[in-house]
């Protein structure tokens, strides 16, 4: 074995896939995807064939199915990937093989990196099962190669970040219980309750950046507001998700577009996938460091 490979990640995967689990979990994430992306399917050609002598409309109904099997994608990837970290340190404390691993000359940034190679190796393995499922769409007619690039970019940084959130609460925690319940609590945060608040915030700033208000605020003051609210949309995989099509769609583009504040006055701003994408690779950096930080303490102890 070359000296700089990591053995404890050959020994998680080898672990990982050697039982039923994955290949249990590997059909029933296939089978859950196939069983929508049907049902969207129908539902939708339904509907635009629903008119007397109206033939259905196959570029709608392409786009529709590819945006249903990637926004289930995100909540599944995001709902699984914790599943497989959250235990990865805490577990091994449970085991008692926590010690074990301590004695030996792995680094403690070996042990957190071969616990996360171990885990996003298989995950990415599910994204990528999916993507002959996401091509269909290209059958039907409706989607560019454009959009599959970036739903991969979006499905593997959400892989990524929720993946460090599961190690950083393992590491700091005592019990696999524990790191459970606040690395879900997150991920329902930001999946649920994020864009639950970036909708209401809307609503609310609304008024004020389209100039119905009587006084509305200057053009810098509804620049902030703008920026506040687009970077905010770019915190959730879910809307960070939508918005990309959006802006893809409206604008024509997959990086900047402007926005008008006034007649004299306008903006660059980003597209959401990009705000999203450097958001959570730098968030999993410095949870990942932080975990890292952590076991090499306990070491040292």
């Amino acid at each position: 074995m070359h000296r700089e490979s990591n053995p404890l990640l050959i020994k998680e995967l080898r672990g990982r896939m050697r039982g039923a689990r994955a290949f249990v979990v590997l059909t029933v994430y296939l089978l859950l995807l196939t069983c929508f992306t049907s049902i969207m399917y129908y539902y939708v050609y339904t509907a635009s064939a629903s008119g007397p002598g109206s033939a259905p409309q196959m570029a709608e109904v392409g786009k529709a199915v590819f945006a249903s099997i990637v926004l289930i994608e995100i909540f599944l990837v995001a709902f699984i990937t914790p599943a497989f970290t959250a235990g990865a340190i805490s577990g091994e404390r449970e085991r008692q093989t926590y010690e074990v691993l301590r004695t030996t000359l792995l680094p403690a940034h070996k042990l957190v990196g071969g616990k996360l190679a171990s885990a996003l190796t298989y995950v990415f393995l599910l994204i990528l099962a999916a993507v002959p499922m996401e091509s269909l769409a290209f059958v039907l007619g409706g989607v560019v190669v454009e959009e599959l690039v970036l739903a991969l970019v979006i499905l593997l940084v959400t892989a990524v970040a929720f993946a460090a959130v599961g190690l950083f609460f393992s590491s700091w925690l005592r019990t696999t219980l524990a790191s459970t319940v606040l690395a879900y609590g997150a991920v329902l945060a930001t999946m649920v309750g994020l864009p639950a608040l970036l909708v209401l915030s809307s609503v609310v700033m609304e008024p004020l950046m389209s100039g119905y208000s009587s006084s509305p605020p200057s053009w810098v003051v509804q620049a902030v507001l703008n920026y506040g609210l687009y970077l905010g949309v770019g915190l959730s995989p879910v809307t960070a998700a939508i918005l990309t099509e959006t802006t893809l769609q409206e604008q024509n583009t997959i990086w900047f577009f402007w926005r008008d504040i006034d007649a004299t006055h306008r903006i660059l701003i980003p597209s959401a996938w990009i705000v999203y994408t450097i958001g959570y690779l730098a968030l999993a950096l410095v949870l990942l460091l932080l975990a890292i930080a952590r076991v090499r303490r306990q070491e040292t102890q």
